[in-house]
């Protein structure tokens, strides 16, 4: 991997866990797996969502594995939505957040049951609505700032 998108997901990293901080309960890393998984070689996928679910599982409150549910079923979306639509098409990220909205409220609705623990249904609906909203729009974002890094074919 190059340096200038060693350090592009690096600072994606950190400004995406800052902006968990701001905004509790709405994953900001899950765009930039689906543009990794659009962009980059298999293998670049594959650590940077290793290294995410460790730092979403341990910093979370939930039981371990609703990480990886989260981002299995993000990457089975991804791959089964690839073959009907575009993988860079808008609508095909829409789609993604929206389905991502639903997902979130229903594993933490469902993991919340099974821990025995409650939280507000207006704040589930919520963060739900925060996560498909800004799904697409974080997405459209960094990917224009990955096309234009300085090793990238498209960068100007």
């Amino acid at each position: 991997m190059k340096p200038a998108r060693i350090v592009f997901w690096t600072v994606f990293t950190l400004c995406s866990l800052w902006l968990e901080s701001l905004f509790p309960g709405v994953d900001f890393l899950a765009p930039g797996l689906i543009l990794a998984m659009q962009e980059e070689k298999w293998t670049v996928p594959v650590w940077l969502g290793l290294i995410w679910l460790f730092l979403q599982e341990g910093t979370g409150s939930l039981a371990f594995g609703s990480g990886l549910l989260w981002y299995g079923t993000l990457a089975g979306l991804y791959f089964f939505g690839h073959w009907l639509f575009e993988a860079r098409n808008f609508l095909f990220v829409f789609i993604l957040g929206a389905s991502l909205g639903a997902m979130h409220f229903l594993l933490i609705a469902v993991m919340l049951l099974l821990q025995d623990r409650s939280v507000p249904l207006e704040r589930l609906l919520t963060e739900s609505a925060w996560q498909a909203l800004i799904f697409p729009v974080e997405w459209g974002l960094i990917y224009l700032f990955h096309h234009h890094l300085p090793d990238s074919a498209h960068a100007a």
